[in-house]
């Protein structure tokens, strides 16, 4: 069979979430399903950089900013099958037979202001709805999306299915980052869905609850700069703990894998993910979790983690107070983390992906 994958996001400079995924997916894919032939499309290549994938696969830059509108010219459509891994089809493309993998909805989920917000998420929506009716399958990373599908897009529950990812291999190699002996840690994009004023809120209570641990930071590790980190430093400022709270803005790999060894905890209250990688990449590293009580996030985590209110500071700020007061719990957390974080792989991934494709 010959199948054609939209690779999106790729080529990031520095990968997120997606971009990450959509890597791991392919080189998986690829390693597991020898008989079938695969073409990989990209947005675009750099004629000078190998391919992350090998000779496994061509790939073929499409040469497009934006694939929805002009880029069904360049798919191919005598492809047997095609896999999105961004559930965005070309409005004039229409393949044969179409996997599509969906994230999340927090362009729904999350209120958006102004006039032009609303118009991306109408069009975005609308491009949305008319993939998923195109597709054939619609692969969901989690019970949650998958739930969302139905909800939002009212989907047919048989024409999706469910499938896992696994945590990023962040290598063996650790790089030391200048951080206090004690310290809570967010790591992510720095965006309101992340709920990161909500952990610094969290934060300022257990500061004033716990005078007794006044050694105790906060680290941020995310790319800094724009309007909703100038707010993020406003509310440090306005709650008195600036002085404790540190942005390390973009890290590695390996200073995330440092951060991971050495943190009290990863503190992740997401209000809405589609996943939720770094609650896996934490466990995986030995690391104690806080994180939501609900969504994709508790189905990740399990009960391998303090689970919280996301919209509760107070719960939040208890959470890390248990942290620091119990050697103990910290201790089961870890343990039990890495026994949680072991039932994900993106081998796993891979074969619920072929095992989708082949049902069709």
């Amino acid at each position: 069979m010959k199948i054609g994958v939209l690779v999106d996001p790729y080529g990031e400079v520095h990968p997120s979430g997606l971009g990450r995924w959509a890597q791991e997916i392919v080189r998986n894919l690829l390693a597991l399903d020898t008989g079938d032939t695969y073409t990989l499309y990209v947005k675009h290549q750099d004629p000078a950089s190998p391919s992350p994938f090998g000779s496994r696969a061509q790939l073929r830059p499409l040469q497009k900013k934006t694939l929805w509108f002009s880029g069904g010219h360049r798919l191919d459509s005598r492809q047997d099958l095609y896999l999105f891994l961004n559930p965005l089809m070309p409005l004039t493309f229409f393949p044969k037979r179409a996997v599509v993998v969906a994230h999340d909805f927090a362009y729904l989920e999350i209120k958006s202001h102004g006039m032009m917000p609303l118009i991306r998420a109408y069009s975005l929506y609308f491009l949305q709805l008319i993939t998923f009716w195109k597709a054939r399958k619609i692969l969901c990373i989690s019970e949650e999306t998958r739930q969302a599908v139905q909800r939002h897009f009212r989907i047919p529950k048989d024409k999706t299915n469910v499938i896992t990812l696994g945590p990023v291999e962040l290598g063996t190699r650790t790089e030391s980052v200048n951080v206090p002996r004690d310290f809570f840690l967010f790591a992510g994009v720095l965006k309101e869905r992340k709920n990161v004023k909500g952990i610094i809120r969290a934060f300022a209570i257990f500061c004033k609850e716990n005078p007794e641990f006044s050694s105790h930071e906060l680290c941020i590790a995310g790319r800094t700069g724009g309007e909703y980190y100038d707010q993020l430093v406003k509310l440090a400022d306005e709650l008195g703990v600036r002085d404790r709270i540190r942005f390390l803005g973009y890290v590695t790999d390996g200073q995330i894998l440092f951060l991971y060894q050495n943190a009290a905890a990863l503190v992740f209250p997401s209000f809405i993910e589609g996943f939720g990688m770094p609650v896996l990449e934490a466990m995986q590293s030995g690391l104690p979790v806080i994180t939501s009580d609900r969504g994709a996030l508790a189905e990740v985590a399990g009960d391998a983690a303090l689970l919280v209110d996301p919209a509760d500071p107070a719960a939040i700020g208890a959470a890390l107070t248990r942290i620091a007061r119990e050697p103990q719990l910290r201790e089961q957390l870890r343990e039990a983390g890495y026994c949680r974080a072991a039932e994900f792989s993106w081998e796993k991934t891979a074969q619920q992906v072929q095992h989708a494709i082949n049902s069709l």
